[in-house]
């Protein structure tokens, strides 16, 4: 009885950390990794404080862990696809097909690596890689077998795998990313992915694309010290993540005491919430520019080129995140999300332009708008380090890949 008793002591134990994981993503998506209660995901599957020990070490391990039980399933769903004999495109999208249903928390987690520990970070960094490496292989198959375009895997990988990612925050963000239980968005997807919203050809070249150079938009040097400040912190919140940068760290960047942030701001919630005001304003700029093209496919691709290089330029916009969405109090959290709707009905609004001038194909405009967010809002963080790629090219590459898709014509 004793030797029999030990498969069932395993499994009950597989089945009380699944269920613990499983409630771990939801308080993640809730409150971010650093809000999150210990206490009450422990309670919520019937564990003491002192027992969930038992199962992680602390916060970080327990994020650690999550992220991998969310990101397992979907790199199993990338491995049967790569194993199966069908063309490149068809394989990527039996993979989204099979991602659908998917738990996405795993993105929130992901913008949040700075703050776990070297060794976790090191783990889920490689994993995450191994994940965007398996998806580009696919694209390039279908390269080679001619049903895929030719396009940079890498970046179309890393662009598809962020439409992906955005769901849970755009959730947060827009208050409307998921309204109906089918999940809106991830029925686009795959339509979005095999052809595009646009009802042209895909450009050959930047050139053939229109692809302005944001340099034009970029913001001017900082003026005064808080600006300053702003400036720095919203760089280096997009290169280690808000939970992995310190006031100590912004004042070591900028070669000042901590004792000049505090004179300026009096939290690093209120710093957080300037670099936000600082974004906004940047967005809302990169709009206007758009806007000024004459039809709708070629606002949206000046609005993604446009986003995409901001997000490659340290002295671009913070980009959009659980951490810092958690980080706001419950009145600028609404505040914040009123503003995150005013940009996404505007990008709503270009893609409606499209809908009716014929540039853009028949689609569901706000998961679409929803999903075209997706495609900059990680890139800087996900890029290859090894390659060094102009901006430009890359704002071609992932607004080609939404405009017009992987498909071969």
């Amino acid at each position: 009885m004793a030797a029999g008793s030990k498969p069932l002591q395993s499994a009950a134990r597989a089945a009380r950390r699944a269920l613990l994981l499983g409630e771990a993503a939801h308080e993640f998506r809730r409150t971010g990794v650093a809000g999150a209660d210990l206490v009450e995901i422990a309670k919520r599957v019937g564990l003491t404080r002192p027992s969930l020990y038992n199962y992680c070490s602390d916060r970080t391990d327990l994020a650690r862990q999550c992220y991998l039980h969310l990101l397992d399933p979907l790199v199993e769903d990338l491995e049967r696809a790569a194993a199966s004999e069908a063309s490149g495109l068809q394989a990527v999208l039996q993979f989204l097909a099979a991602a659908r249903d998917r738990d996405h928390t795993h993105a929130i987690i992901a913008a949040e690596l700075e703050a776990l520990p070297d060794e976790g970070r090191r783990e889920i960094g490689a994993r995450q890689h191994d994940a965007f490496e398996t998806l580009a292989a696919l694209i390039s198959r279908g390269v080679e077998d001619g049903t895929v375009r030719a396009c940079d895997p890498g970046i179309a990988a890393r662009t598809i795998w962020g439409m992906i990612a955005w769901a849970p925050l755009g959730d947060i963000w827009a208050r409307r990313a998921e309204q109906d239980g089918s999940g809106r968005l991830a029925v686009e997807l795959p339509s979005i992915v095999e052809n595009g919203v646009s009802t042209c050809a895909a450009p050959l070249t930047m050139d053939m694309a229109g692809i302005e150079s944001w340099s034009a938009l970029s913001p001017p040097r900082p003026s005064g010290r808080a600006s300053e400040i702003v400036a720095t912190a919203s760089a280096l919140f997009n290169a280690r993540g808000v939970e992995g940068v310190s006031l100590d760290d912004v004042a070591a960047d900028l070669g000042a005491t901590k004792g000049l942030i505090y004179h300026h701001f009096a939290s690093k919630a209120e710093l957080v919430a300037a670099c936000l005001e600082r974004a906004f304003d940047l967005y809302a700029t990169l709009l206007d520019r758009a806007e000024e093209r004459q039809t709708g496919v070629e606002r949206s691709r000046a609005g993604l080129a446009l986003n995409v290089q901001a997000q490659l330029d340290p002295a671009g916009p913070m980009s959009l995140s659980a951490a810092a969405y958690h980080k706001l109090g419950p009145d600028q959290q609404l505040r914040f999300s009123a503003m995150t709707g005013a940009l996404l009905d505007r990008s709503i609004a270009m893609m409606e332009l499209g809908n009716s001038d014929g540039t853009l194909r028949p689609f569901e405009a706000e998961p679409t708008a929803l999903a075209s967010a997706g495609t900059f809002n990680f890139v800087a963080r996900w890029l290859p380090r090894n390659r060094a790629l102009s901006h430009r090219f890359v704002a071609f590459e992932v607004s080609n890949l939404f405009l017009h898709g992987l498909r071969a014509s």
